[in-house]
């Protein structure tokens, strides 16, 4: 609107000007003519007739126009206090002389202007309530950017009674349910690890005083994979309703020492470890860990020849193992107790998979599958 306002102003006083300059010409020719042949008096009256007063003598701001004459000088310009004067020198007798007729075209664009700018002073009034209408969007946005952040107890400030004060009494409102929602899942994530691991544990120290038997076995087995499904179910559940995540930079080579210290192996040589780039990752060691942890524990289980394979490459952490392939697509076995049927016999609950999958999730990292020459390819790829 500036530039508009601009470009009108400009518009208009080369206008106002080109007709002063044709008209201040045409009077221009007269004078010389009257300055030689009339008297004093007359010369006035004539000039009266064109609307023309004169003036002291006027010093120029800009020039319009400058015109040498046989016996003198015509000049148009502005003067300091932006009137249009025009100058006829006669030989020695100058002229300094204003037409007053042109003064309404002058006002006219002067007019124009005011309303230029009183459309300009309207805007930015409009503009500046718009800003005042949308601020408290802002500070409600804020708010939910430091909520999705995990600052739970983030809320909004905004009371008034419009609209925008109802989506943020509504906002609030939703963030108290879910804070209420999540600090329950944490309480019941403790109250689970304590209340149902105690009995386990009691249960599994009582076993130690039962003799050896059949079913003294079967009581054991059965122990050991209930906490086994504890651990597991708590471990998603930790993932899922809390951001408790440790990031440090740590060597892919330390991640793989973590990794095998958790798997507790008996026999070494059943995994071949090949780490041809020891690159640096940034995370949570202990997550990372258990997440390559259950990749080599699936591998070991579902292997049907030994040794499975670690490999370590830049940005890339595989386990490859011998073996069927699967019998359905690969996103079906990254959901919670899924097994094939094949493997029903073999000791777990289909948790392995769910659990990588949401802590590669977790880091931003991608989780990828193939099948090639009988060998199972899980991969990790850090991204960056």
């Amino acid at each position: 609107m500036i530039g508009i306002g601009y470009q009108i102003d400009t518009l208009n006083t080369q206008k106002y000007e080109s007709i002063l300059q044709q008209k201040y010409m045409v009077d221009g020719r007269k004078i010389f003519s009257w300055m030689a042949t009339s008297s004093s008096d007359e010369l006035e009256n004539k000039l009266k007739g064109l609307n023309l007063v004169t003036l002291p003598p006027v010093k120029p701001k800009r020039m319009i126009l400058q015109k040498p004459h046989t016996f003198g000088l015509f000049e148009i310009f502005e003067a300091e206090n932006n009137d249009y004067i025009m100058h006829v020198r006669y030989i020695d007798e100058d002229l300094y002389l204003r037409d007053t007729s042109l003064r309404e075209s002058q006002k006219e664009g002067w007019f124009l202007n005011a309303l230029v700018i009183a459309d300009m002073v309207v805007l930015l009034v409009i503009f500046m309530i718009i800003l005042r209408m949308l601020s408290p969007l802002k500070s409600i946005a804020a708010s939910m950017h430091r909520f999705a952040a995990g600052e739970y107890g983030s809320r909004s400030e905004v009371k008034s009674k419009d609209e925008i004060g109802e989506v943020a009494h509504t906002y609030n409102e939703m963030a108290q349910k879910i804070e209420n929602l999540i600090l329950s899942r944490q309480e019941l994530l403790r109250d689970v690890g304590h209340e149902l691991r105690t009995p386990i544990a009691r249960g599994l120290f009582a076993l130690e005083q039962i003799e050896e038997s059949k079913a003294h076995d079967i009581l054991t087995r059965s122990f050991n994979e209930l906490d086994q499904l504890t651990r597991e179910l708590l471990e998603i559940e930790k993932l899922q309703a809390t951001d408790a995540m440790e990031w440090e930079n740590f060597s892919a080579e330390t991640l793989v020492l973590q990794a095998l210290s958790k798997l507790c192996l008996t026999d070494e040589s059943l995994i071949d470890v090949d780490i041809e780039t020891n690159f640096t990752l940034h995370g949570d060691l202990q997550y990372l860990s258990l997440a390559l942890k259950n990749l080599l524990d699936n591998a070991l289980k579902y292997a049907d020849q030994a040794p499975i394979t670690l490999e370590i490459t830049a940005n890339r952490i595989s386990v490859l193992n011998h073996g069927k392939p699967l019998e359905k697509e690969f996103a079906h076995y990254l959901t919670a107790f899924t097994r094939e049927e094949r493997s029903r016999t073999t000791q777990g609950f289909g948790l392995g998979l769910d659990i990588v999958s949401k802590i590669i999730a977790k880091h931003g990292f991608s989780l990828t599958y193939d099948y090639e020459n009988g060998f199972h390819r899980f991969s990790i790829l850090v991204n960056g």
